[in-house]
């Protein structure tokens, strides 16, 4: 598995690894990020080789920008995606024709970061101050609302887009705080790197609670092969129940599947997986009542122009 340049487009460059079958289709799964743990789902069903017991012939693959999962998957460049919630919400209210399959992440652990000696106390002191983000559309817009409630014109932040790059922006100095990133990723990267982070989750910002990370697909696809995607849910949910209950095992499927050069710390990625484990949804089951919720409120706040009902975002088969 390569997890860089998802998509297989000419830009991206990417060429997966030998498949288990020859005879089976490729189906294609773009990842949340380039960074592995919260994808471990996936990660572990292709390391113990459970899409191939599903029959499934599966490559996984990072998106080359963040804003890249939802449209690789509406354009049919891949057959599924794992999206932040909020991501698929403007998706939808885009036209996009996904749908939300299963949970992965089932709380959020977005935050707004800095560092403990920029001296900075609160979201207010951030006027005149730069924020990163990674800059899927759903970010900026989520930013600006948490601005704006914390009293905060969007006007009086620079708001930078650096893809990847969260923590070595934070870190030179670039920025004075990061959004969009993890506390269980960046957090703990930062941490690692004895920097001192102060690290305030959204729900501390009122955001509802959601679940954090969806698999998603087309709702053409659920429509024509809806053996596919109940295979590939149900691969996902045996790598999920693999991760929580051997846990080392998940440490190395998330090791290799990062392309890195030197290779993660092994350390870093442990310390990752101990945050994002208790999180994991082993059912794989999506509340549409809390995806109604935190629907509603961005349509409150106005990060969505109309309200979309939770059904739309939902197959119903899945959904609790």
């Amino acid at each position: 598995m390569l997890m860089a340049g998802c998509g297989g487009t000419a830009e991206s460059g990417a060429s997966p690894k030998t498949h288990s079958s020859q005879s089976k289709r490729e189906r294609r799964v773009t990842l949340d990020s380039l960074d592995g743990p919260e994808n471990v789902s996936v990660l572990m069903a292709v390391h113990r080789d459970f899409f191939n017991a599903a029959g499934l012939d599966v490559w996984a693959g990072s998106p080359i920008e963040p804003d890249r999962p939802a449209s690789y998957v509406a354009k049919g460049t891949d057959d599924f995606g794992l999206l932040q919630m909020p991501q698929l919400v403007i998706a939808r209210e885009k036209g996009m024709p996904l749908v939300a399959i299963g949970s992965l992440v089932s709380h959020p652990t977005v935050a707004m970061i800095w560092l403990k000696k920029s001296g900075i106390r609160g979201i207010a002191d951030l006027k005149g101050k730069t924020i990163a983000i990674p800059g899927a559309p759903f970010q900026r817009r989520l930013l600006q609302a948490l601005l704006t409630r914390a009293g905060l014109s969007p006007a009086e932040v620079e708001v930078q887009k650096v893809g990847y790059n969260l923590v070595g922006k934070l870190m030179n100095g670039s920025a004075d705080a990061i959004f969009g990133g993890s506390r269980a990723v960046e957090g703990i990267k930062l941490e690692a790197r004895g920097a001192e982070p102060v690290v305030t989750g959204v729900q501390s910002l009122g955001v509802p609670d959601y679940e954090e990370l969806v698999v998603v697909t087309r709702r053409g696809l659920l429509a024509k092969d809806p053996q596919a995607v109940r295979g590939f849910m149900a691969a996902v949910r045996r790598g999920t129940s693999a991760a929580v209950e051997e846990p080392a095992d998940a440490v190395d499927a998330v090791i290799q599947g990062i392309e890195a050069n030197p290779p993660p710390d092994r350390g870093v990625i442990e310390a990752q997986m101990d945050a994002i484990r208790p999180l994991l949804s082993r059912s794989g089951e999506i509340d549409p009542e809390r995806m109604q919720a935190l629907v509603d409120w961005m349509h409150r706040e106005g990060l969505i122009p109309r309200e979309i009902p939770a059904a739309l975002l939902l197959d119903g088969a899945m959904g609790r």
